[in-house]
């Protein structure tokens, strides 16, 4: 499953770029691109606010965009719950899943990983 549709995607390159825009903005943005409808964008925009990917506050008759979430938190998050929905949704045939895929791994990432897991381990083990 894709974390965005392609036109979610595009309306977030452009506010990653700006970091806060308004619809119409953005509109021309993506226009250098390709057609669209101002109500097109307006609304990929209203459902990425609704995600808690971007926020609005009202600016008279229109709206004024923010990124709540950068590129990097964005990736984290969404990927933190994919991973914990699979785990809910598959437990483990879900973990076999990924072993098998970092098996497939460099060794240099398999390291890192190896990192990750003795951090997640000291974490749990270590009192309060």
């Amino acid at each position: 499953k894709k974390l965005l549709g392609s036109l979610e995607c595009e309306v977030m390159e452009c506010m990653w770029e700006s970091n806060e825009a308004t619809v119409q903005h953005v509109l021309q943005v993506i226009s250098k691109k390709r057609p669209l409808a101002y109500t097109t964008v307006m609304t990929v925009m209203g459902h990425l606010a609704e995600k808690g990917i971007l926020t609005r506050t009202s600016e008279g008759k229109r709206y004024l965009y923010k990124v709540a979430l950068n590129r990097e938190e964005f990736v984290r998050t969404a990927s933190q719950n994919m991973v914990r929905q699979t785990l809910s949704d598959f437990g483990d045939l879900a973990i076999a899943g990924f072993m098998g895929e970092i098996s497939k791994a460099k060794p240099e990432e398999i390291e890192k990983l190896r990192d990750l897991l003795r951090e997640a381990l000291d974490e749990k083990t270590t009192p309060e």
